[in-house]
């Protein structure tokens, strides 16, 4: 459906020189909600203004649906930007006018009757659920109201591509969820393909199926939601999955003075692990295991689970006492059974040992 090949974007002016994209490559599967994350600044925005060509890559090929965009003239491009919808953060509707005249605007000069504008503008408020609030101004709705009257205006030109702008960074917590659900709804019933772009790692948790991280404008990491969640390979993945899986707080009680006797007692043949595992899959089962039959003692000192895409992902901050033969073959045991293990590394401050990763 998508291919970014070889994408750079580079803004010159006569004191500076910008490279916001260096060799891009994506490939979007029809259908999929693709999730592309990176804080600010990271190239995000300018990359999904790439794949509709409201900004030009300075070298590389856009192609959607069989099209090369960067190969287009200007008329060819208008036309085929009508097949790919846009939704923003700050929502972009017109305060003068209402919600239905917002809707039916990408449908002027159409061709089409008052009477198939109509139906087509009743259709999509019905889609968003605002079909009440048809002669209603842009300022009489909340945030999320706004937002789905966006939603429905990028929807009217039948496209087979939305892409997602920050779409839910303004809206609150409860609002983003409806947010997020009307979209994986719409991808359903539609068969549409949805970008989302976010600094946002819970957007990603809840929506996406597969992501890309974006750092200093290159692609950093890319893959399943699932895998890159259970083991995330570049330290700025691991920072999102810690901010969700909130690790630095799991270590701040770990290192809470009245928290740590487990800590205090650590001597040299002992090790802390952070277990990951996926599935229905017990990873305490798995510590009973090679605690008998690698003769080490093991003792869980944390534990959580999130829900990612329906599937529980679980991490465990565990203890490891015994010889190091015994832990090592304990470590590979259970990387043989498909959970992730990372060292977390101790460290003596102030007479004190401290728990964090490496």
């Amino acid at each position: 459906m998508i291919w970014l090949k070889n994408i750079n974007k580079i803004y010159t002016s006569k004191t500076n020189r910008v490279e916001a994209l260096k060799d891009i490559n994506l490939h979007i599967e029809p259908g999929e909600i693709f999730g592309i994350i990176g804080y600010s600044g990271a190239g995000k925005s300018t990359l999904i203004r790439c794949i509709n060509l409201l900004e030009k890559p300075t070298s590389g090929e856009v192609i959607v649906n069989g099209k090369n965009l960067t190969r287009l003239s200007s008329k060819e491009l208008r036309k085929s930007r009508e097949k790919i919808g846009m939704i923003f953060q700050n929502f972009n509707l017109m305060r003068n006018r209402t919600v239905f005249e917002n809707v039916a605007y990408p449908l002027k000069g159409k061709g089409l009757s008052k009477k198939a504008i109509e139906k087509k503008v009743l259709e999509l408020l019905n889609l968003v659920e605002l079909s009440d609030k048809i002669n209603v101004y842009p300022s009489q709705l909340s945030g999320g109201q706004k937002q789905r009257v966006g939603i429905a205006r990028s929807l009217a030109n039948d496209p087979e591509v939305l892409l997602c702008d920050e779409a839910t960074s303004a809206l609150d917590p409860q609002t983003t969820q409806a947010i997020l659900k009307l979209l994986k709804s719409i991808n359903r019933k539609l068969k549409l393909t949805i970008v989302v772009i976010t600094h946002q790692m819970e957007v990603v948790k809840e929506i996406c199926q597969r992501v890309a991280v974006i750092d200093a404008g290159k692609i950093v990491e890319q893959g399943n939601i699932i895998d890159v969640f259970t083991n995330p390979k570049d330290s700025i993945t691991k920072k999102f999955i810690s901010s969700l899986f909130h690790y630095e707080k799991i270590y701040d009680f770990l290192n809470e003075e009245n928290s740590i006797g487990e800590l205090k007692q650590i001597t040299e043949g002992e090790s802390i692990i952070k277990i990951s595992f996926t599935g229905q899959k017990t990873a305490q089962a798995f510590i009973s295991k090679i605690s008998r039959k690698f003769k080490i003692d093991a003792s869980i000192l944390f534990g959580n689970i999130e829900i990612i895409q329906n599937v529980p992902i679980g991490n465990l901050i565990v203890k490891l006492s015994g010889t190091d033969e015994g832990i090592d073959n304990s470590i590979a045991y259970l990387g043989e059974n498909n959970i992730h293990v990372e060292y977390l590394d101790i460290k003596k401050d102030n007479d004190k040992l401290k728990i964090g990763t490496n």
